[in-house]
Parts: C-alpha cells; sequence; structure tokens
C-alpha cells in the first residue's frame, strides 16, 4: 500500500487538477485500487442543507473510489480561509484523531492514496500546527504542484526547502501552465527551477481553461499523466504503508 501527499507552492496552483489526473491513471492505467483524501476543504458553496466539496467530489470521481465523501474530506468550511481560521470563526473544533482515522481507513483499503492538500505548506491546521506538520505525522513523500509562470522560482524553493528542513521527502516537482501565456518565464522557468533544486521536475501540464478543467472525464485526466508526468517517479516515490 502506497500513499503521498499533493501540496502546492500557493492557493491556486492546480492541485485538484494534478491530484485528479493521477487518481484517474493510477485507476484506469494500472488497475490499481485508488484511495483518495482532502483532509480540509475551505471556501465551499451550500446547497441550503450541508456544504458540498467540490474537490473532494471531483477526486472521488476521478478515482472511481466508492468511498464516501464524508471520509473522503471529514473536515469542511464554507468561508474561504485557512481551516484554523475558518474553524474560529464558525465556532467549531478541529480534532485531528477523527482526520488520522479516515486517512488511516482510506490506507488500508486501496493499493495507492492520493491525500490533497489546501493552499500551501505553511496553512495553519490548529494553532502552531500546520500542513507541513499534517504531512510529517503521516510520514508522507510530498509532490510539489507550481505554476509555470512569474513567481515560480521563488515559491517552489522556497516550498521545497522548508519540506527538507522538516524531514520531509520530495518526490518531485510538477509545474502547472494555469494562465496559457507563452512568455519568457514560463519558457525558462523549468530549466531554471530544475538548477536550484536537488528533487526532479516530473512534468509540466498544459493550459486548461476553467470550463475545460471542470468538464475533464476520467479518460481525458488519465491522458494528462501518461503524456506529460514521470508517473513511474510518482509511484516509486510513494511512501509506503503496512497493512
Amino acid at each position: 500500500m502506497r500513499t503521498f501527499f499533493v501540496t502546492g507552492t500557493d492557493t491556486g496552483t492546480g492541485k485538484t487538477l494534478v491530484s485528479a489526473s493521477l487518481a484517474a491513471f493510477f485507476s484506469l492505467r494500472t488497475g490499481l485500487r485508488v484511495g483518495v483524501m482532502k483532509p480540509f476543504e475551505t471556501g465551499l458553496p451550500s446547497d441550503r442543507t450541508e456544504l458540498f466539496p467540490c474537490d473532494a467530489k471531483s477526486l472521488k470521481d476521478a478515482s472511481g473510489s466508492t468511498d464516501n465523501l464524508a471520509l473522503i474530506n471529514p473536515c469542511t468550511f464554507e468561508l474561504p480561509l485557512a481551516p484554523e481560521t475558518a474553524a474560529q470563526l464558525n465556532g467549531k473544533t478541529i480534532d485531528l484523531a477523527v482526520i488520522d482515522r479516515a486517512y488511516e481507513k482510506i490506507v488500508r483499503t486501496h493499493d495507492i492514496t492520493i491525500v490533497e492538500g489546501a493552499g500551501g505548506i505553511l496553512v495553519p491546521i490548529l494553532e502552531g500546527f500546520f500542513f507541513a506538520d499534517l504531512i510529517a505525522r503521516w510520514a508522507l513523500a510530498t509532490v510539489v504542484v507550481g505554476r509555470l509562470g512569474l513567481g515560480s522560482i521563488n515559491h517552489t524553493l522556497l516550498t521545497c526547502r522548508v519540506l527538507q528542513a522538516r524531514g520531509i521527502r520530495i518526490i518531485g516537482v510538477i509545474l502547472n501552465d494555469t494562465e496559457g501565456t507563452d512568455d519568457v518565464a514560463s519558457r525558462t522557468n523549468p530549466d531554471i527551477i530544475r538548477k536550484y533544486l536537488n528533487v526532479p521536475i516530473l512534468g509540466v501540464v498544459p493550459y486548461f481553461k476553467t470550463s475545460e478543467r471542470e468538464g475533464l472525464d476520467r479518460e481525458t485526466l488519465a491522458a494528462i499523466p501518461a503524456s506529460h508526468l514521470d508517473t513511474k517517479a510518482i509511484y516509486d516515490g510513494a511512501t509506503l504503508q503496512s497493512p
């Protein structure tokens, strides 16, 4: 049983697209039982009676998982804020033991599990407890998703160095073309980032319009890693868990 964490250098880097495409790839192209988890999701639309976890639903659909959304996404908030702040403003308490149990159940029943974070690694979950601490708590190898364009060098190097300072193993970096801008930064950033990183760049995800991202079926999602990412490195780098 293997598992890995997908984090971003910031919010809006395309973590869900990357996570969903990898879930679809490992499910459809390799026949693995793929588990997915989005421990915390904020900024959710309300349909009068409950919060609907959009990212978690995308992961569930892409992976073909039969797990309940409440297991995949055990902690949800309507306000688009860090979990610590969203919980405080909603008068709620985040119980890490509940999150741990959900994670352990998903890992036990799948061949490979993909856990997606929210925002970056220093987004606070509880007072003094950040996503980097959650990754370390579960001893997960990590894939870092960064933007392809301007600002990517600084954000990617900072994220990787903080993870490494915490002793967290980085499988590699995926750059995501979120803007579709063919400028000098987009063309040169992969080589510059590669120059200063001591972890591999696993590939570049091509640009998709928002409407295209929302309408991607599982086969189309699976084709993204197959064509653009080093899926073998990701699989081999995933953390092995005991039954």
